[in-house]
């Protein structure tokens, strides 16, 4: 009740726009998307080259094509391609895409690991992610302050990096491996290097954009985050699913977690070819109200719902 009372005094409503909606667009975004999940999902089981696993894959490209070619001639697309236009832009979202991708698999191996291998229950598993979360929370504090003193570029290659050796370090985990001792280093380092990467990486994609256009790009930044996270996770469980030995879970995890590295890896080229610091302006520190709101979810509740 509180909120309806206030929202009607004190927010203010947007201007509405009268245009028509992009009925093409959104279907073949939409459905291209979820017949390239779906190919890298059915891989494992059905076979890389089966028909159904190619044809999922041609369908989802010819798809996002007939998006992308649609969205060149419409008069009210549903993304504006001049927003992706923008190098720095374009290489932020796929950075943001690549990570996010690798981030997923974090929680869905190591919560598989807590619970299969060390035996941790839905609730113990839940908590042993609270020391990634708290990373991620304080160290998007100070980054919002240090993306305008050494600029955002700078900011995104070092999270890659310690990314990078947070994935390799959870390769490392066996049988044997204790919480203590083999897995909260890595998380904590993950969470803290992730933080670094969020924050400027969402400063890039949303810098120097018309506010008309503000609303487009932020659901352009949640949809690289969405999709890059759905696909991401696909592709690791696939290769996860293809390197595991039946009724064991720890043979497969090595190479999925070299493979979580190699996504992070290929976003830390692309942040030193495209986001290097002599391309990137420094931009105006973040007002801390708005820190939140640029990190994007963690989704720590995957932990305690394995699939």
């Amino acid at each position: 009740m509180a909120v309806l009372v206030f929202a009607r005094r004190f927010v203010v409503e947007t201007p509405r726009q009268t245009s028509r909606f992009d009925v093409i667009g959104a279907i073949s975004a939409t459905v291209g998307a979820v017949a390239l999940v779906y190919g890298f999902i059915n891989a494992p089981d059905a076979g890389w080259t089966a028909p159904s696993t190619i044809g999922s894959f041609v369908i989802g490209v010819a798809l996002l094509g007939l998006f992308i070619h649609t969205e060149s001639r419409v008069v009210a697309p549903l993304l504006p391609l001049a927003l992706v236009r923008n190098g720095q832009r374009a290489a932020a979202l796929i950075v943001m895409m690549l990570v996010v991708g690798a981030q997923f698999s974090t929680f869905f191996l190591v919560t598989q690991y807590l619970q299969r291998v060390l035996g941790f229950s839905p609730i113990a598993t839940g908590a042993a992610f609270l020391p990634l979360s708290l990373a991620i929370f304080a160290v998007s504090r100070v980054a919002a302050r240090l993306v305008a003193k050494v600029g955002p570029g700078r900011l995104v290659m070092l999270g890659a990096a310690g990314l990078v050796v947070s994935f390799l370090w959870l390769a490392q985990i066996s049988e044997t491996s204790t919480y203590a001792v083999d897995l909260l280093g890595p998380l904590m380092l993950n969470g803290a290097s992730a933080a670094l990467v969020f924050m400027p990486v969402s400063v890039i994609v949303l810098g120097g954009v018309d506010r008309t256009l503000a609303g487009t790009v932020s659901g352009l930044l949640q949809t690289a985050q969405q999709l890059g996270g759905a696909v991401g996770l696909a592709v690791i469980v696939s290769v996860y699913a293809s390197g595991s030995i039946p009724g064991q879970f720890v043979p497969g995890t090595a190479t999925a977690f070299h493979t979580s590295a190699l996504f992070v890896g290929i976003a830390l080229l692309i942040a030193l070819v495209v986001l290097r610091p002599r391309s990137t302006p420094i931009v105006p520190a973040i007002p801390s109200e708005l820190e939140e709101e640029m990190v994007p979810e963690s989704t720590p509740a995957l932990a305690t719902n394995p699939a």
